[in-house]
């Protein structure tokens, strides 16, 4: 993973920190369950776009692997699929 993107993720992670310390305000403030749940699937969306960044990476190494390895590049996305479902 390249510095760029390192520095991307690990940004979108301080930012749901900073949505689930606000969440917790809420919760300790008495909000509305409406207005939390909102934010909770701002969290949510967060960590699913994160998810796909990292997956995405993941699919690039597995196939830039395989063709350095001159490896059956039909297999090796059957092996990603199947990583992927895993953590899905």
């Amino acid at each position: 993973m390249v510095d760029t993107e390192k520095e991307t993720i690990i940004n979108r992670f301080r930012i749901i920190r900073g949505h689930i310390s606000g969440i917790e305000k809420m919760i300790e403030g008495g909000k509305e369950c409406a207005d939390i749940l909102v934010q909770m699937a701002a969290v949510t969306a967060s960590m699913t776009k994160v998810k796909l960044m990292i997956n995405k990476h993941m699919v690039e190494q597995f196939i830039e692997k395989a063709l350095v390895e001159e490896k059956d590049i039909k297999k090796e996305i059957t092996k990603i699929l199947e990583n992927i479902l895993k953590i899905s």
